[in-house]
């Protein structure tokens, strides 16, 4: 069977730089940080948990591949079939006991306790002619009668054991587990519901789990041969080479050798170092099986030990040319194109990975990825959506990503919504940055609603989120960058300037943080240190339009209008309609109704708020 595949969320999306808002970064630690702006000047800052792009990981099935093919069913048959056997000396022992129920029930004086004979022995009854539900109903009343009837306690097990093979023979369902938990729980020594709990973690990929109850099951009942193949499989996952061995030679003794046994030691022969050997072994089953296309993915994870990445390459596309629907060997075509930055061919494979695997969570988180690549933002959201509901529940990364992405998207109340559950998985200061950074980006999109109240809000808890933030790392700039950005559109710009000189003293002469700064000393009435801050920017990146700006509406408040009439010329150059906007400022004109239509006119593309 397939091992479900149990790495680490995948790697995320390199998002582009806007090259006329800030110049080239350097990165903190190995984290990548994604400024944004608007035409206003304000601005802020996204901090990905790690780097923007990391490398996706190949499935764990490649190192220890089970197929779901004819050999898997026929060892899941095989296991069925022991467990019915024992079932039924087990229902043949249980008729035996009815005699003894008859002979207690003659000779019990409490009224109680022979009632509790009675309905046990009615339940025996009842579940030999395969009445679950009601066999189950008479052994609970009969032990809610005395408690210390051993007879009720074991024929309630069997009968969970069986209501929990019924309800697990559609699929392995969490209900399954559960009914079969109390059965062991009733009986410690119900070895067919231990073999049945491990074949549910088995079909779901939770190796260790079906290792605990198999072994459990053959400690109660050494006979259970039909558990030495998917033991010794489930170890040979897990690359417990020494188990897996010894199990895989018990079941072929017990005549229980399948390909997939013998592919399984090919994968612990190449574990061992022996690559040509465990090849030979493969290609063996490859002649006698020619479309078997579990033996050219067994050789993919041979030749990836071998670290022949082309000769890897080579087996998966064989594989899903035998067999297109084999789901992993296209989720690791997909880790390939997408590592190589061939985003196309990485949302193909990982689409064709959904369409015979619609339950792969992980499949959709890495399509969320190739998609964030692609900058297709609401299909990322789908994708990131979709790896959640289907179990990707605990890894703060996807949750940043996801937040993100819901900022490009405009967003801001989900996109804070998810990055407040990744502070609150891993509350690290870049969570809480980042959760700071959506609700300074939510409230900038309130005020352009003429929400105030709701903006001053969301204002409110930024601020909170972001001083977290640079209290648990100090030199977190980017921090300080957007706690900075929030005192200023708090009107609290003193804060605003102390805040954003400490991001610049980490940072240098960061563009985008000079740009709210010169913000800062424009909002106090500093007008020389702002036209020296705005200078400093045009000085620096002489195309930011955002400095031009901010430049010539400073020295036009300080008196220099000529000064202001040059930077006007100069922005015209670059921006036609924010030149027009400063010289709306110069000729003293109302602008707060034209800066509003000018931020619907001259919206830029790719720069969320």
């Amino acid at each position: 069977m397939f091992r479900k595949n149990r790495t680490v969320i995948s790697g995320i999306a390199l998002v582009t730089l806007i090259s006329f808002v800030v110049g080239p970064m350097t990165s903190i630690r190995a984290n990548d940080i994604v400024p944004s702006s608007d035409i206003t000047g304000g601005s802020s800052a996204f901090v990905f948990r790690g780097s923007s792009k990391r490398p996706q990981a190949r499935s764990a099935a490649a190192r220890g591949y089970l197929s779901t093919g004819g050999n898997a069913a026929s060892a899941r048959v095989k296991v069925g079939n022991q467990l019915a056997a024992k079932r039924k000396r087990k229902a043949d022992a249980a008729k035996a006991r009815q005699a003894e129920l008859a002979r207690q029930r003659a000779r019990e004086r409490n009224a109680r306790f022979k009632q509790s004979n009675v309905l046990t022995a009615r339940a025996e009854t009842q579940l030999d002619g395969g009445e679950l539900e009601t066999a189950i109903g008479n052994f609970r009343e009969a032990i809610k009668l005395n408690p210390q009837n051993k007879n009720a306690q074991l024929g309630l097990s069997d009968a969970l054991t069986a209501k929990g093979i019924e309800a697990s023979s559609t699929e392995p369902n969490g209900s399954a587990t559960e009914v079969l938990l109390e059965a062991v729980s009733l009986d410690p020594r119900n070895d067919i519901a231990y073999a049945k709990l491990g074949e549910i973690n088995d079909l779901k990929g939770n190796n260790k789990e079906a290792i605990k109850y198999y072994e459990k099951a053959l400690a109660i009942d050494p006979e259970l041969t039909a558990l030495y193949l998917p033991l010794g499989l489930a170890y040979s996952a897990e690359s417990n080479n020494g188990n897996a061995l010894r199990y895989l030679e018990l079941a072929d003794k017990a005549g229980a050798s399948t390909t997939e046994s013998r592919l399984a030691r090919a994968s612990i022969l190449s574990r061992q170092g022996n690559h040509d050997e465990a090849l030979a072994v493969i290609d063996n089953v490859i002649a006698a099986e020619p479309s078997n296309a579990a033996g050219y993915y067994a050789k993919v994870g041979v030749f990836e030990q071998k670290g022949d990445a082309q000769a890897a390459f080579l087996a998966l596309e064989k594989t899903v040319e035998i067999d297109p629907a084999f789901s992993p060997a296209w989720f690791d075509l997909g880790v390939i194109y997408y590592n190589k930055a061939d985003y196309g061919k990485a949302e193909i494979a990982y689409l064709q990975v959904l369409k015979y695997d619609a339950a792969n969570a992980q499949a959709h988180a890495n399509l969320a990825s190739t998609y964030r690549q692609l900058e297709r933002f609401a299909d990322a959201n789908a994708q990131y959506r979709a790896a959640h509901e289907k179990g990707l529940k605990g890894d703060a990364n996807l949750y940043n990503e996801w937040g993100f992405c819901l900022g490009k998207t405009n967003e801001w109340d989900k996109a804070a919504e998810r990055l407040k559950t990744a502070e609150e998985l891993s509350p690290t200061a870049v969570d809480y940055n980042n959760l700071g950074w959506a609700y300074y980006n939510g409230a900038r999109a309130d005020r352009q609603n003429n929400n105030e109240e709701e903006a001053n809000k969301k204002l409110a808890i930024a601020k909170a989120s972001l001083e977290k933030s640079v209290e648990l790392d100090p030199n977190l700039h980017a921090a300080y960058l957007n706690l900075g950005a929030t005192n200023n559109s708090l009107g609290d710009f003193q804060s605003a300037v102390n805040a954003l000189n400490r991001a610049l003293a980490i940072q240098g002469d960061w563009v985008i943080a000079l740009n709210q700064l010169g913000l800062a000393y424009r909002g106090s009435n500093d007008l020389s240190a702002a036209v020296s801050t705005f200078d400093r920017v045009v000085n620096l990146d002489g195309n930011n339009v955002f400095g031009l700006y901010g430049l010539g509406s400073a020295q036009f408040a300080s008196g220099d209008k000529k000064g202001a009439k040059k930077t006007q010329d100069r922005l015209k150059r670059l921006n036609p309609d924010l030149a027009n906007q400063l010289g709306n400022i110069i000729a003293g004109k109302a602008i707060e109704a034209g800066k509003q239509k000018l931020r619907e006119k001259v919206r830029i593309p790719g720069i969320p708020y």
